[in-house]
Parts: structure tokens; C-alpha cells; sequence
């Protein structure tokens, strides 16, 4: 009689503990899903007092993304040689205001590259830490265009970044059945893989490769290149969100993380896919471009853009909240 009545109150006591367990662990997936879906700012969250000077420029449910598009000449575009930042923005994401603020920075900028003392086209700076770096290449490679970059804007805060590379990208857009597109105007490029028809199309991975790394003939072509990415990219939002297809980004992110580089957590991006999925409208998206003239130094066949540094200070207020964006021309 003991022996059982001892059997039955370690039973007890066994699934007492295992409930418990289980009670604890769906309490924290819960507030976790609680935090992703209902309170994304919540993931972002820092102590900009420590932070100098940001708070003068920044709420605390603002975070500003620096988004990178890197490439580089093998076939593969793995991360085994050096990059070139083919895209630069900043994205603003304002949750207070369910808002949303692109600033497209041109990779033919010229600009002074952190940590070296020398100029060059920003699109360089990734190569510049990867090239002078003793250990983990990639990692100085980032380092150098995310300071860099945040110098050019007049050490604007860039909370976190998030880098593909364009293998990666080609394999996403694969992955979610490809983006309808109307292409203005035929893009010929050095192979039929390579080019584009004009007209109303569903764009696979490669072709949605084509369109954003497609450049004219003419090399100081890099402002019209920008362009034409941000209207993609504006479509593919309206396309994702008519279609539900933000649902599926983060299985398929998950799938293809080795073509990622980012310091934004698994909820952070999470956060930001439901975010653009549930709560963004269209009309609360905003997005502009630094602008400029062509030059090039003596004895160089290559072109460099000299930033209009009036548009560049005008459109810097607006991200940071300060000017409301007056006298900026959003068509360019």
C-alpha cells in the first residue's frame, strides 16, 4: 500500500513538473508572438541617452535600417571573395506613425571611406575593410561601409543593418513565385538572360536581378539606375501585400540565411515583415534620393558623383524628423 500510494505521488509530483514546464514555455512563445505582432517596437528599443546626441534627432519608436544589396563578380555569389554595395538605403520605420521613410544613397558617391583617409565611390567601401582586415574579412567589410556610410549622412544613427547578397535575393523572389512588373522599356543586356522585354510580366528571380542591377550603356547612369530599383521595390511591396505574400518571407528567410548578413535578431525581422505586412499602408511610404553631377579626376576613366550637399542636408531633416521634408522634389 505505501509503495503504490508513493508511486501515485510521484506521478503526481512528475506531471505536476512536466504542466509546469509546459505552462512557463507557452508563456514565454506567447509574449514573444505578443511582442512580434502586437509590439514590434518593443524589440527595438535603446537607451539613446547613452548614445550621444541621438535623442535630439530620433524618438524611441523610430529605427533607422541600413539595407545593402552587395555583389560581387563570381557566378555564385557566395560570400568567399570581396563585395561591392551595389544598393544602398536607409529605411526609417517610424511605429508610432506606421510610417516608413527610404533614402536611397547612389553607389557611384564620392565620398571619404572610415578608417582609410582616402575618397572613393561609396560602392567601394565594403572592399576597403575586407582588403585591410587580419582576421574576419567580412565582418570589417561591413563594418567599413556601415561607419562610412553613417558619416556621409552626418553621423545619422544607423541602428542595425541588413545585407543580401544577390544570389540570395534571386533565390527569394524564386522562392515566393516572382513579382508582377510592368518594364517600361526593353533592357539589353550581354546575353538574353540578361535582358528584358518591355510590358506587364512576372518577374523570376533572375529577371528581377536584371532589372535592378541593369545599367545604359552610358556610365554616370547610376541615378536612373536608383530609379528604376526604388519603383521595383515600391511595386513589390503593393505586390506582396495584394498577394499575402509577406507570410511567407520569414520561412523563407529562414531558408536562405546564408545569403544574409545582419545584426537584426530572428524577432527583429520578424517585427519588420509584419510590420510592412499588417500595419504599413502604401501612402505611408516615402522615398527619395541623393542627387548630384558627374565628374572625374585627371587621368581616370571613372565617374564619380559629387552629392548636391542642399538636397543631401534637406532630405537628412527629413529623415530625422526635423523639416517635414519641405522643398524636396520627390519626383527625382
Amino acid at each position: 500500500m505505501t509503495n503504490n500510494l508513493s508511486r501515485k505521488v510521484r506521478l503526481f509530483i512528475s506531471l505536476g513538473i512536466i504542466f509546469s514546464i509546459a505552462l512557463v514555455s507557452f508563456s514565454i512563445i506567447f509574449y514573444g508572438v505578443y511582442q512580434v505582432y502586437y509590439d514590434p517596437a518593443s524589440l527595438f528599443r535603446h537607451d539613446f541617452g547613452t548614445e550621444g546626441g541621438v535623442e535630439e534627432h530620433f524618438e524611441e519608436r523610430v529605427v533607422n535600417v541600413a539595407v545593402f544589396g552587395l555583389h560581387n563578380r563570381r557566378e555564385d555569389n557566395t560570400f568567399g571573395d570581396v563585395y561591392f554595395v551595389d544598393t544602398i538605403l536607409v529605411a526609417s520605420v517610424n511605429f508610432d506613425q506606421d510610417s516608413l521613410t527610404l533614402l536611397a544613397v547612389p553607389r557611384d558617391s564620392y565620398v571619404e571611406i572610415a578608417g582609410s583617409g582616402v575618397k572613393d565611390r561609396i560602392r567601394q567601401s565594403y572592399s576597403y575593410g575586407y582588403e585591410q582586415a587580419g582576421s574576419d574579412r567580412h565582418a570589417e567589410g561591413m563594418r567599413y561601409t556601415i561607419e562610412t556610410v553613417s558619416n556621409f549622412l552626418d553621423d545619422v544613427d544607423l541602428h542595425y543593418y541588413i545585407a543580401m547578397d544577390i544570389q540570395g535575393l534571386e533565390q527569394l523572389i524564386d522562392s515566393l513565385g516572382g513579382v508582377y512588373y510592368t518594364v517600361k522599356k526593353d533592357m539589353i543586356g550581354h546575353s538574353p538572360k540578361e535582358s528584358l522585354e518591355a510590358g506587364p510580366q512576372m518577374l523570376d528571380g533572375r529577371g528581377y536581378l536584371t532589372y535592378l542591377t541593369y545599367r545604359e550603356a552610358d556610365a554616370r547612369d547610376d541615378l536612373n539606375r536608383i530609379k528604376r530599383q526604388r519603383s521595383l521595390l515600391l511595386a513589390t511591396f503593393d505586390y506582396f501585400q495584394e498577394m499575402g505574400l509577406f507570410s511567407y518571407v520569414i520561412p523563407t528567410y529562414a531558408a536562405y540565411r546564408e545569403h544574409v548578413r545582419t545584426d537584426l535578431n530572428f524577432n527583429q525581422v520578424t517585427a519588420l515583415t509584419l510590420f510592412a505586412g499588417e500595419r504599413l499602408e502604401a501612402e505611408e511610404i516615402e522615398d527619395y534620393s541623393l542627387q548630384g553631377k558627374y565628374f572625374s579626376l585627371a587621368d581616370e576613366d571613372t565617374y564619380y558623383l559629387s552629392i548636391d550637399e542642399t538636397r543631401k542636408q534637406l532630405l537628412l531633416d527629413k529623415l530625422t524628423n526635423m523639416s517635414g521634408g519641405q522643398g524636396i522634389d520627390t519626383k527625382e
